[in-house]
């Protein structure tokens, strides 16, 4: 769909649509670390990048591939860097002097999706600011027909003023598809430059590199003031006026449609949110009384809006939004928050508004089945965890262990195994202060865990800082030769590689770095991981666990692989309510537990037949069929 040549009218995601506006803008190169909810850019470049001749990567962190697309564009290249809100703290380092140093005539789009609510992420991070901190220009589509033209323009405007261009997707845009129309694809010419660009580096004058800097913003803060991406409609003069950026405008348009308000009510929908668009911005507040902020995340719009309007001579303007308490300062957008504050401020009684009856929604509610979060049936990430669990229970709870975001966060859940969950690496960071404390008398065990695209993405700092500082703890690393969490994308250390790229083995990575014990094994067997382990957090030094096992989801796709012997509970061993191990403690949501019977059931249609719930039952009561 992405692919095709002509003019057409499509359906698209809004990553889809981000990812038509880069083929459509010409871009040469595209790298990316997957994360929800961006992954989906790139993953549907990289289908189509041998047909269009395009570069697509997957890196091993944002950082890296910032660094890679910027080099890129330098060299002439129209490049794109796609990540998710908490990526962009990895790239940020390199962001906030590539700002001075410039990008080159290549032209270089950063796609960051922010989370609100955290569906995906250990935080909902609000990314605008980051744009504020490096003083680059800063694009907000609220569709996706919004989001493809807007990715063609910010690469051209990179590429005209030398500075990179951010666009900030969330995730209902990301998520949500609508009708775009697109433009055919123009003659590419990806011819790079023979030699890199003078001057790409800031000493010794970085704060002439930030003069520099600030001129090209204002000369972007006048475009924008002329951009006809912002506009207000309707266009005649209103009382009370909505400002509103993102999926918000969308929002809003429904809610005040549906509450008849359309004559009451203006909207300024603005897209380019940094620098702010002044002009519009100040004729707003000179014709209205009232302004209501709409938009997801921090009352960025909002408080640059308030700073403008110190500046209006005599005017007063009362403003809602997060700041007075009419919108919640947290969570994400929605039609009802929109509704409920336009409501309190105007006045609408609840018997004005037509909706569901009190009744139909608690209906609704006592339908919806509470489903807690856990791992697949058959995940070598819960093997793991129940042998973390036997350990702890062996030493008494004298034992911490720390992590952090990927599918094997689902430790903190999993009897609360887990004890941190922050950014990628961090738990081996954290654990490298936590096992520095038994200077002072600590004697509990640390260990961290860590996925191997985590292993590769953030931890090799925090293992060789555990080297070099020779301490005392465990890293255990889960490796199932995948990023699972996001969609089976490929890292360093995957099976399956590109033609030209090289695999990286995670045990000769560590090897290299010289721990007292690397220990290899298979998370599939649960009694020989658990031994292992438990060998493990008792040797004195740093040791490396490295834990081989099979992302189920993904043998899905690949039958030949799975197991096919069927298992089952013999029932006649079964101790009924008496045990309950397997579904109460080791929790495979494929053993269910059969109320008439008072025992636990295979139920066959969930079931991977793995087999690791046999060496779990201390009855010996779960088996597999024979031939």
């Amino acid at each position: 769909m992405l692919g095709h040549n002509k003019s057409k009218t499509v359906l698209l995601s809004g990553n889809e649509a981000i990812a038509r506006g880069a083929l459509e803008g010409g871009v040469g190169f595209v790298a990316s670390y997957p994360g929800t909810p961006s992954t989906g850019i790139t993953t549907n470049l990289m289908r189509i990048a041998d047909r269009f001749g395009m570069h697509v990567e997957w890196s091993t962190n944002e950082k890296v591939a910032l660094e890679a697309a910027v080099g890129a564009s330098w060299m002439g290249i129209p490049a794109l860097c796609s990540m998710k809100s908490l990526g962009l703290n990895v790239a940020a380092d390199f962001l906030l002097n590539v700002n001075l140093s410039g990008t080159g005539r290549g032209g270089i789009v950063i796609v960051v999706c922010d989370d609100p609510r955290g569906y995906s992420s250990s935080n909902e991070q609000d990314s605008r600011f980051y744009a504020e901190a490096a003083m680059i220009p800063l694009l907000e589509p609220s569709t996706p027909q919004e989001a493809k033209d807007l990715v063609k323009y910010a690469l051209t405007l990179s590429s005209e003023k030398q500075v990179p261009v951010m666009i900030r997707s969330t995730t209902r845009l990301s998520h949500s598809r609508g009708v775009v129309v697109t433009n055919e694809l123009t003659e590419r010419d990806w011819t790079p430059l023979e030699m890199i660009p003078d001057d790409l580096y800031n000493v010794p004058t970085p704060h002439l590199k930030h003069r520099d800097l600030l001129a090209k913003l204002r000369g972007i803060a006048d475009g924008f003031d002329k951009s006809k991406l912002n506009h207000l409609e309707p266009t005649g003069a209103r009382d009370f006026t909505a400002i509103c950026s993102g999926v918000s405008y969308m929002y809003a348009r429904e809610v005040i449609e549906r509450l008849g308000l359309t004559r009451r009510v203006g909207i300024l929908h603005l897209t380019t949110t940094h620098p702010l668009p002044q002009s519009i911005i100040n004729d707003t507040l000179e014709r209205c009384e009232r302004v209501l902020f709409l938009e997801e995340g921090s009352p960025f719009i909002e408080d640059a809006t308030r700073v403008l309007a110190t500046m209006l001579d005599g005017k007063r303007v009362t403003m809602y939004g997060k700041r007075s308490g009419h919108i919640p300062a947290y969570g994400e957008m929605t039609p009802d928050i929109v509704k409920g504050a336009l409501q309190s401020i105007l006045g609408i009684a609840d018997d004005e508004v037509e909706a569901p009856s009190k009744d139909i929604l608690e209906r609704i509610d006592a339908l919806l089945v509470p489903r807690p979060l856990t791992f697949c049936a058959g995940c070598t990430h819960r093997n793991a965890y129940w042998a973390l669990t036997r350990i702890r229970k062996r030493l008494k709870g004298n034992l911490i262990v720390t992590g952090d975001i990927g599918c094997y966060s689902l430790g903190v859940f999993y009897h609360r195994i887990m004890s941190t969950m922050q950014a990628m690496g961090s738990g081996l960071g954290t654990a490298n202060g936590i096992a520095q404390l038994k200077q002072f008398g600590l004697k509990t065990k640390t260990v961290a865990v860590a996925g191997d695209s985590t292993f590769y993405h953030a931890c090799l700092p925090a293992l060789i800082n555990a080297r070099h500082k020779n301490l005392d703890l465990t890293f255990l690393i889960l490796d199932n030769s995948t990023t699972a969490m996001t969609g089976f994308q490929s890292h360093p250390g995957s099976e399956a590689q590109g033609e030209s790229d090289e695999r990286v083995e995670i045990a000769d990575v560590v090897r290299g770095i010289g721990p007292d014990h690397l220990l290899i094994g298979d998370a599939q067997k649960v009694g020989a991981t658990t031994n292992m382990l438990w060998d493990a957090v008792n040797k004195p030094g740093l040791k490396v666990v490295l834990l081989r096992g099979v992302c189920r989801l993904e043998r899905r796709r690949q039958p030949e692989l799975t197991v096919k012997k069927r298992v089952f509970v013999d029932p006649d061993l079964c101790q009924g309510v008496g045990c309950r191990v397997c579904v109460g403690e080791f929790g495979c949501f494929a053993l269910v537990w059969d109320e008439t019977e008072g025992a636990a059931v295979v139920d066959d249609d969930i079931c991977v037949r793995c087999g690791a719930c046999i060496e779990i039952c201390p009855q010996g009561a779960i088996k597999e069929e024979s031939e």
